[in-house]
């Protein structure tokens, strides 16, 4: 029962100590641009990782697989599937998709792809067209809020507390990583995407572990290992 009462108060002092180390910015806009000057060229620009993938239905899983893929802030983004050799990828390129099988390309898309500009890109672009790409990605800039999210405060870019339908970006309040990402899809399924592991990279952080929950059920866990920075992106 002590040990309860301890680990409560110590709870209620994290909070208390959280809400009074930053004030809540006005809009998120506000927010963002302190998150873009705090990180500004800071995480490492080309890195290179491999993913391995868990597939659920129904809450059961349902298959794995294993990708490698290469990242170069702001725009560049290859996704290998499975065998490197097979020559079966996506690149994701100034706002256009990519897919190739056999080496062979097979479609082409449009694609601003918000996750890139969100896990890094954004630092790698002028303010101002972060904040053009998030206002047309749905994202409303100037609603902020905060609340407590698994023993952290964050703040909420583009909703209110407990308005989980709305485009919306989870802030820790103190490191201000993002934690969650809720977003409309095309589709009009609701995409819940929750980091919930990260590590140190050059001036920044990187992800190491991301769910993603399709309309409240979870669809994919993706593990990011062997994590390295390179000086370009392959060709």
């Amino acid at each position: 029962m002590q040990q309860f009462i301890f680990s409560f108060i110590m709870l209620v002092f994290y909070f208390s100590a959280s809400l009074a180390q930053n004030k809540l910015p006005a809009t998120a806009t506000e927010l963002i641009k302190i998150m873009h000057a705090k990180y500004f060229h800071g995480p490492c620009k080309t890195y290179s990782f491999s993913q391995k993938n868990t597939l659920y239905r129904n809450d059961s899983i349902v298959g794995n697989s294993e990708w490698h893929e290469v990242i170069q802030f702001p725009d560049k983004f290859k996704i290998n599937f499975g065998d490197e050799l097979k020559g079966n990828f996506v690149v994701f390129r100034n706002d256009s998709a990519l897919s190739f099988k056999e080496n062979k390309l097979t479609k082409m898309r449009p694609d601003s792809n918000t996750l890139l500009l969100l896990i890094g890109g954004m630092y790698y672009r002028n303010i101002e067209d972060v904040l053009k790409r998030l206002n047309n990605a749905g994202y409303k800039l100037d609603v902020v809020s905060e609340q407590p999210y698994n023993f952290r405060m964050v703040y909420i870019i583009g909703a209110r507390k407990n308005d989980l339908l709305s485009n919306q970006i989870w802030v820790d309040k103190r490191t201000y990583k993002i934690l969650r990402i809720i977003e409309k899809m095309k589709s009009a399924d609701m995409m819940d995407m929750r980091f919930e592991g990260h590590q140190k990279n050059c001036k920044g952080f990187v992800e190491t572990k991301v769910s993603f929950r399709r309309n409240g059920k979870l669809e994919q866990v993706e593990e990011y290992y062997n994590i390295k920075e390179l000086k370009d992106f392959p060709q």
